[in-house]
């Protein structure tokens, strides 16, 4: 074997390490509607693909935002590219009595019954259920924080003007603190 193919197949082997580690590192998480469509409206939906190692969108999530025949970001990003994405879930009486809406309910019955997987949501009725079940919550701020940290992006900010240009609730105090958490404050 010459050095140039000992060289190449190192080479091979350590690009196959680092993606390996790399996917370790990402977050299994289950989606509601809210982030799906806050995101599809600035055009970063798919920072959702990249920030998970696997992705679940819950059925109920996937006819809350395809139920209507506008065509928006978020209608497009789920029926053109998404629909092997989603699972159908059973919602355990436990959860049902909280009665949030069947998207929030199906995110969270999904990651009580597979406790791996991080619950993406903004609604904060179904933060406290989640939270009350010791499901890992992340909201689309600290989805947007994530992807900066994980160099997906190279500003939050921007992202966190659209969101609020786009009519996304985001307090002074909140904005300060995310721009602070991506290190852009």
């Amino acid at each position: 074997m010459s050095s140039w193919s000992i060289f190449i197949y190192i080479m091979f082997l350590l690009i196959n390490c680092i993606l390996a580690n790399w996917k370790m590192n990402l977050t299994k998480l289950v989606v509601n509607a809210s982030p799906i469509i806050s995101l599809a409206q600035i055009g970063y939906a798919d920072l959702l693909l990249n920030l998970s190692s696997e992705l679940v969108i819950p059925k109920g999530v996937f006819e809350e935002i395809t139920a209507y025949s506008i065509e928006d970001p978020a209608v497009l990003w789920m029926r053109e590219k998404k629909k092997s994405l989603v699972h159908q879930v059973e919602i355990p009486t436990i959860i049902s009595e909280w009665n949030l809406g069947k998207g929030e309910s199906e995110v969270i019955a999904f990651s009580y019954q597979q406790k791996e997987y991080v619950v993406a949501i903004d609604d904060r009725a179904a933060k406290r259920c989640a939270e009350s079940f010791d499901i890992k919550v992340r909201g689309t701020i600290a989805l947007i924080i994530d992807a900066k940290r994980k160099r997906f992006i190279s500003e939050a900010t921007p992202l966190l003007l659209k969101l609020k240009g786009n009519g996304f609730r985001i307090s002074a105090a909140v904005f300060d603190e995310a721009l602070k958490l991506a290190g852009e404050s």
